[in-house]
């Protein structure tokens, strides 16, 4: 962040860029501990697995399909719940 940039937030933008930082530092402290883990893991097999078997494809959707009525559906669902906690 710039200076000029800094001194242009309140105090509660500058908790919220804090915030962020503190958010992605912990990712990235997550990401290394589970590489770490993994690579331990592999070192400790006796026979190595094949590389396709580790790779999850990227092509490959995670979730359902869902049709436009159902995301409809659920949609509303979702915002009458919300207009309900209200």
């Amino acid at each position: 962040m710039e200076p000029s940039q800094f001194w242009r937030l309140t105090l509660r933008e500058i908790g919220v860029v804090l915030d962020g930082a503190v958010a992605r530092m912990n990712r990235e402290r997550d990401d290394t501990i589970v590489l770490a883990w993994h690579i331990e893991a592999i070192a400790r097999q006796k026979k190595l697995p094949p590389l396709e078997r580790l790779l999850k494809p990227n092509d490959q959707p995670t979730g359902r399909v869902m049709t436009p009525d159902q995301i409809q559906a659920a949609l509303r669902g979702w915002f009458g719940s919300r207009k309900a906690n209200r």
